[in-house]
Formats: structure tokens, C-alpha cells, sequence
């Protein structure tokens, strides 16, 4: 409960309050001597609601409004205030709703930490709470209260980058701030836009391998007031929620959310009737993936997002392409080619076999393209772009992306294998078997699917080069080329593919295979 919490003995009293505020203190002065005073407070234009500045002002600040600032701490946090405010947030999110409340009322300091947003998304996701309206904060919506009766405290002469971050970020005019950024930009730099799609020939010989976007290309009239008047009382996937459409319309066009919920719905085709209403650009058709038939992975999905949603560096599964075409609205696109490693981005092992299923990177989209865009515009294979409605984006197997909306947005997606792309998708099923997603532990019909993005105990290679082998979609040179392939894995021969024993079909590697992608 929030009483064991609390500190039990005058505040002033706080010995360890003291010495961390001597050291915090100090810490700043020597700051603040190697910072020129003719440089003034840092100048971000945004003002908090609750009145906290970032630390940065505080350091460029006199001495007086210092003194200040670590008397507020030590009388309104107490014992919390020796705790860096990352770890007072984080111990934060292990209370209830109620906890949180009392917590707030004890002081304005705790009430600005109390009211993060975070901690009652938190507290709503793990509720599984389907809001019957949205009331333009976690808070308010998992209380049930209006803004007008909401309490607010002024926390003025409090600073913490911590409280103060989430906002500047979720404030942040992303258009102004990434067209400012690539006002210097080379052309080399940027995705290169096409008037029309090119030929099947120009594809596969030179396009299937380098991201561009197709204008002027002929999508349903899908705005998202249309869609909610369609679909307005069917529930779709938000990320970790699943909300009626009517219900999400009013998240989106009042939030206050650092990275808002994004509509990335794959099954809006078992729910609509919308995938009717729509079919793949000619060059994007081709897809052989669809050899797998019932048992493909998921491929297509709906998208709606208001601005600053979007998706975090990663890349397709399974070693897939995909376009995406915009409907209503505008994205933004940052992409690296696939052995390029944007700025800000970890993965697990720094070699060509690290799980970049698990990627390591910063809470948001928003807080790269602050920290990171610089750097990214100065790496080699760096290139970004704009696509607005009525244009399609295509994402090359492999390459790394990051997509934003910077205004609210409706979308279709849908992941594919062309031709060229055959390869890397066996190698990948060879070399990553612990990175396969999208299959189902079992394939059996009425088999449950909760389990998603699983490894699956299916052969997935061996059923996906059966398949192809049957379906003879597959030209002649690319059989050619997988038979070399399979012959330099030092196992099965290409004649066990091809021997008429479709029934008992095999096919295996050895372990040891050092093939690189494609």
C-alpha cells in the first residue's frame, strides 16, 4: 500500500535527502562552470502543463532558482527525492489505481509523477479494459472522469527530464522539424519517387532491390470518416488493445501519447469487406508466397494511425518484401540497407546471425528522429522520403525501416515474396530457424491460433520448396539456381525434389552451411 511508502519522519530531518542534495548540488556547479553564461536557459518553447522544465534549464540557471529547486525536491519527495526520477517512476508502475491516486495527493510533485500517462496505459492494458469513450488521457478514460474535474497542480520550479521528455516529444511538430533537417540533404539521399510502376522486367533486374515510391496510384475512398461509418462499432487490433473503430476515432483525434496506439490490423478482411474493395499494384502481384496457400504466415493489413504513430526500426519477417500504400494522409520513412545498422539500434549480437527479430532501440519514434536523425542522414545507405495519399512505398527484403505518420493516416500493407527475393527467403528459413514468425505451433483447421510468431515445428523450408516445386510457378533458371544451392549444402541432392515422391517430400541442410543472404 501507498502508506509503507511514504516517508514516517519529518522531511527535513532527512539526512541522505541532505547529502544527495549536496552532491546533486555540486554536480550541477561544475555543470554550470563549463557553460558559457552568455548562452542563457535553454530556449525549447513548450511549456508543461504542471509548469516542469527540462534539468538542462536548471543547469544554465542562477544559483538562487538551484537553492530553489533542491529545497522543492527534498520538502515534496522526501526520502524519494536521493532516487534519480527514472527509478521513482519505475517503482511507480507496481502500484494500483488507488495507490497511484493517494500517492498523488500527498504532494504536487508526486501528483505530476502520479499522473503519467504511462502508468495508466499500464494499468489499462493489463485490465484488458474496452472503453465505452475516450476521455483524452489514460487517466481520465480509466477513471471515467472529465478534464473538468480533474485536479491539476502547478509544479513550478521543479525540473526533470524525466516528466518533462514525454511531453517536449509528444509536443514536437514532427513535419516542420524533419523538413528543416533535409533542407541540405543530396538527392542520393532521398527514396527515389516514380511516375508510374515500372515493367515486371525492370523489377526483377534492377528496382526489387532498392526501395522507391509509385505516385499517382488509384486506392478506395477510405478516409477515416468513411471507415468509421463503415465499420464503426467493430473492434480492431491497436497494438495491445482491441477497440471499436468509433471509440479509437476519438483516441486519435485527442491524445496526449508520446508514441499513440496504431491501428495494425491484420484480420480486417475476416471482419470487413473492405480487402474486396482493393487489389495489389500489377508489379507487387507476383507472390510466392502464396505457394504456402492455408498455411502462410499473416501478409496483409489495415493501418490507421493519427500523428507520431508509427513503427520503431525493424525489419519484415521472414526475409519478405512489402509495399505500403497510403489512403488518406502522409508518412515519413527512414531506411538503412539490410547490412547497415541505423544509429540508436542494437541488436543481440553485433554478426550476421543476431536476431533482429529483438532489437534494442529508443522508446519512439519521435525521440530517434531527435537524437538520431542527424547521424542517420551522415550514414552511408542512409535514404528517406514522404508518401502521401495515392502513393505506394516499396520496402526491399532485409532493409531496415522506420515509418511515422505525421498526420493521421489510413493505410493497407501487405508483405510478399517476388522473384528475385526466392533466395533470400530459403536462406532465411535455412539460416534462422529461431526467427521464423507468423506460423502457427499447429496447421491443423480449428486448431487454436493464440500462440502467434512462434518457431514452428512445421518444416518450413521443406514444405515451402514442395510447394513451389508443384505449383510450377518458379522459371526454369530458378529451380536451376536452388538446385546449385541445395548441392553446395553438402546433403540432398536436387533429384530428391524432383524424384516424383511429392507424398514423402524431404528436404534438409547440414549445420554447417556458411551461405550469407542475398
Amino acid at each position: 500500500m501507498v502508506e509503507s511508502i511514504l516517508s514516517k519522519r519529518p522531511i527535513l530531518e532527512s539526512t541522505a535527502a541532505d547529502q544527495f542534495a549536496a552532491r546533486n548540488e555540486t554536480d550541477v556547479a561544475k555543470k554550470r562552470s563549463k557553460t558559457s553564461n552568455s548562452q542563457g536557459a535553454i530556449a525549447v518553447g513548450m511549456n508543461h502543463p504542471l509548469g516542469i522544465k527540462p534539468f538542462g534549464n536548471l543547469i544554465l540557471s542562477d544559483n538562487d532558482a538551484h537553492a530553489s529547486c533542491v529545497q522543492i525536491r527534498k520538502k515534496l519527495l522526501g526520502y524519494f527525492s536521493i532516487l534519480p526520477d527514472e527509478l521513482i517512476l519505475s517503482l511507480m508502475q507496481n502500484l494500483e489505481a488507488n495507490e497511484l491516486r493517494r500517492l498523488g495527493y500527498s504532494s504536487r510533485i508526486f501528483s505530476a509523477f502520479a499522473s503519467q500517462d504511462d502508468l495508466w496505459k499500464q494499468l489499462f492494458v493489463s485490465r484488458a479494459k474496452s472503453p465505452r469513450r475516450w476521455y483524452g488521457t489514460w487517466r481520465r478514460t480509466y477513471l471515467e472522469i472529465e478534464e473538468a474535474n480533474e485536479a491539476r497542480f502547478q509544479c513550478h520550479g521543479f525540473y526533470s527530464d524525466t516528466l518533462y521528455r514525454p511531453f517536449f516529444c509528444a509536443s514536437l511538430n514532427l513535419t516542420e522539424y524533419v523538413s528543416s533537417m533535409r533542407t541540405s540533404m543530396a538527392e542520393s539521399t532521398k527514396i527515389v519517387r516514380l511516375s508510374e510502376c515500372p515493367t515486371k522486367d525492370e523489377f526483377d533486374n534492377y528496382w526489387a532491390f532498392r526501395p522507391f515510391i509509385v505516385e499517382n496510384q488509384e486506392w478506395p475512398a477510405w478516409t477515416v470518416a468513411d471507415l468509421e461509418r463503415k465499420c464503426g462499432s467493430l473492434k480492431f487490433i491497436q497494438e495491445c488493445v482491441q477497440w471499436e473503430l468509433s471509440v479509437y476515432t476519438q483516441y486519435m483525434k485527442n491524445n496526449t501519447d508520446e508514441s499513440p496506439l496504431y491501428l495494425f490490423d491484420r484480420e480486417f478482411a475476416d471482419k470487413t469487406e473492405l480487402a474486396a474493395e482493393y487489389k495489389a499494384p500489377d508489379i507487387f502481384a507476383t507472390d510466392y508466397l502464396n505457394a504456402l496457400e492455408s498455411i502462410r504466415p499473416d501478409y496483409r493489413w489495415l493501418i490507421i494511425g493519427p500523428e507520431r504513430s508509427g513503427s520503431t526500426f525493424h525489419k519484415d519477417p521472414n526475409a519478405t518484401s512489402a509495399w505500403n500504400a497510403v489512403i488518406e494522409g502522409e508518412k515519413y520513412w527512414v531506411m538503412f540497407p539490410p547490412d547497415v545498422l541505423p544509429p540508436g539500434v542494437y541488436t543481440p549480437l553485433p554478426n550476421r546471425d543476431a536476431d533482429e527479430s529483438e532489437v534494442t532501440s529508443p522508446l519512439s519514434v519521435s525521440e530517434w528522429i531527435l537524437l538520431f536523425l542527424r547521424a542517420g542522414m551522415s550514414t552511408p545507405g542512409y535514404v528517406d522520403g514522404f508518401c502521401r495519399a495515392g502513393e505506394v512505398v516499396y520496402v526491399p527484403s532485409g532493409w531496415w525501416h522506420l515509418v511515422v505518420n505525421l498526420t493521421t493516416t489510413v493505410a493497407i500493407t501487405q508483405n510478399f515474396v517476388p522473384l528475385p527475393h526466392v533466395m533470400s527467403v530459403l536462406k532465411f528459413f535455412h539460416n534462422k530457424k529461431d526467427q521464423i514468425s507468423g506460423f502457427r505451433r499447429s496447421q491443423s483447421p480449428g486448431d487454436n491460433d493464440e500462440e502467434d510468431n512462434e518457431t514452428p515445428e512445421i518444416d518450413v523450408l521443406s514444405i515451402f520448396i514442395e510447394r513451389l516445386k508443384t505449383s510450377k510457378a518458379l522459371p526454369k533458371s530458378m529451380l536451376q539456381k536452388i538446385e546449385e544451392w541445395s548441392n553446395l549444402q553438402g546433403e540432398s541432392s536436387w533429384t530428391k525434389l524432383t524424384d516424383g515422391k511429392e507424398d514423402s517430400f524431404r528436404f534438409g541442410f547440414g549445420e554447417d552451411g556458411s551461405d550469407e543472404e542475398s
